[in-house]
């Protein structure tokens, strides 16, 4: 009978020990696992900037990482505003933080319970109106004017519904005056649903597994591939493998659990201009979704953008093409919503126009800056980038330049001003002299490319196969834009080989104002649009 009684005693006792045991076991699993996932979301070295702009602030009891940059405009320029989506952080947008934070306000947000941010237990955390509150909370300490918001994916689900909780609250002087969504969710398909039901049912461990399973691979797995286009580069598959680890499946739980997906009502709600775009191949959120808002909002908002797929890329559109994407934000934001104050070409034109273009500080430049380039082009004549001449200077006067560079038959100046040095010193020898003036820190006009592009061809065929050297001031920006312009019109190269060959012979960085690339891209490489 004791035997017995210990027996019905130690049963119990044994399972509820075992179970106690999985329990501390997993939790010191998932203490693990989150030390792992923390080492695992660390800053890339690649990007200083935002390695420099990491901060953490409390919003709504919760530890949240942002990157905020201050511009000195204060008041002039707009607050571009960040937000990710499932899985994602901040990191996502380094590109455009990089470029948009040298002339406009940033706020980057990495949302609750992902990248650094905190990761609390209550589900109360994840639903997308505490999402929308947090990112709230945040636009009252960071306060704008002109608030813009740039959404990636869930991030766009966000964006919706804080769009319309600003227009309805009379405390709140935040109104978005701009909107960019990038890969949006609008059509929620019944395998999703379903899909969104088994997820609550299933244990956290069985989806970890099957997330490892995922996994295999590495760089080239299922779980990166779903997510990048084919012809994403290696660098990039590692950092979104990095993200695919750091992203905790209990926050996907209780994510789901609380999301809100908007309605077409609360697309067409938004009334401020909007534009769209998705990757070609996104599996993630096909651009049917973008044109699914476009059909919802075109009646009822006459300043939405008609989409733009932009070809070979998958759902990271904004890092796999961030050289189209990019530009194609800055022209929306500049010349679609009148944000003039932010165009790059203002603020270097408005910060010079003080400045003396021959003072001792660029002279100082000038002289650290290499002479000529090596030779740049496919054709029998090549093309020489080189910094303006200076008379008396004996390394690069006319006189100079005729004795150390019999190659060149031309020299196209393209400065505004009165050169430093005697054109007429050319006159009866070996080379032809021409002005063709552009505006400095502006990327030349089509009718300025056109006609460069005329001269150069009568050139070589007044004189076959003799180089034409180029200069603007320095022989980078607006030189590199016309001699990238003409390799791409006239030899076939496309933006992206004209740009590194020039930066190959014009060291150390080719085209250093990066408005001028975008414009290029913009030009030569504009996205699909979907037709009205």
């Amino acid at each position: 009978m004791v035997s017995q009684a210990v027996s019905r005693w130690t049963q119990p006792t044994a399972v509820l020990s075992t179970v106690l045991a999985l329990y501390l076991g997993y939790k010191a699993l998932r203490l693990l696992d989150n030390q792992r996932r923390q080492r695992a979301i660390e800053p890339s070295p690649t990007s200083p900037v935002l390695v420099n702009h990491f901060q953490f602030v409390k919003v709504n009891e919760k530890q949240l990482r942002i990157v905020h940059i201050p511009h000195a405009l204060g008041s002039k320029v707009p607050l571009l505003v960040f937000i990710h989506g499932v899985g994602g952080q901040l990191e996502q947008f380094e590109k455009q933080i990089e470029y948009f934070s040298l002339s406009t306000h940033i706020l980057a947000i990495d949302l609750c319970g992902y990248g650094a941010s905190d990761v609390p237990e209550s589900y109360d955390n994840y639903t997308t109106g505490a999402y929308v509150e947090d990112v709230v909370t945040l636009l009252q300490r960071y306060k704008s004017e002109d608030t813009v918001v740039i959404c990636h994916s869930y991030g766009c689900t966000i964006g919706t519904h804080l769009y319309s909780r600003l227009a309805a609250s009379e405390s709140l002087n935040n109104s978005i005056k701009a909107m960019v969504m990038i890969g949006p969710k609008a059509v929620i398909t019944e395998h999703e649903t379903k899909g969104r039901a088994q997820l609550a049912k299933t244990p956290d461990w069985v989806i970890d597994f099957a997330r490892k399973l995922d996994r295999m691979g590495g760089i080239h797995s299922k779980s990166v591939n779903r997510l990048l286009h084919s012809s994403a580069s290696d660098d990039l598959r590692r950092k979104q493998l990095r993200w695919n680890k750091a992203s905790r499946t209990f926050v996907l739980r209780r994510l789901m659990a609380g999301v809100q997906w908007p309605s077409p009502g609360d697309f067409q709600r938004i009334q401020c201009p909007l534009l769209l775009m998705s990757g070609e191949d996104d599996r993630v959120c096909p651009a049917v979704n973008a044109e699914q808002i476009y059909a919802w909002c075109r009646a009822t908002n006459d300043r939405i953008q008609s989409p733009l797929i932009i070809p070979k890329a998958g759902h990271q559109t904004m890092l796999e093409k961030w050289e189209h994407v990019t530009p194609i934000i800055s022209s929306f934001l500049i010349k679609d919503c009148g944000m003039t104050t932010m165009d790059p070409a203002w603020q270097i034109t408005k910060k010079c126009q003080k400045e003396n273009k021959w003072s001792l500080k660029n002279t100082e430049k000038w002289m650290n800056t290499p002479i000529i380039s090596s030779p740049l082009g496919r054709g029998p004549g090549k093309f020489r980038a080189m910094k303006v001449l200076r008379q008396t200077d004996p390394d690069h006067s006319p006189s100079a330049f005729l004795a150390k560079h019999p190659e060149v038959g031309f020299i196209v100046d393209m400065s505004k001003d009165e050169p430093p040095y005697r054109t007429t010193d050319f006159e009866a020898t070996s080379i032809t002299y021409t002005k063709l003036p552009t505006v400095s820190k502006i990327p030349p006009s089509k009718a300025d490319v056109e006609q460069f592009i005329a001269h150069c061809n009568a050139c070589w065929k007044e004189k076959p196969g003799v180089d034409i050297a180029v200069h603007c001031h320095y022989g980078f920006n607006r030189t590199g834009f016309m001699l990238c312009s003409y390799l791409i019109q006239e030899q076939g190269y496309s933006v992206a080989e004209a740009l590194h060959h020039f930066e190959l012979a014009r060291p150390p960085r080719g085209i250093r104002h990066d408005h001028f690339k975008g414009e290029l891209y913009l030009r030569y490489e504009p996205p699909k649009q979907l037709k009205a």
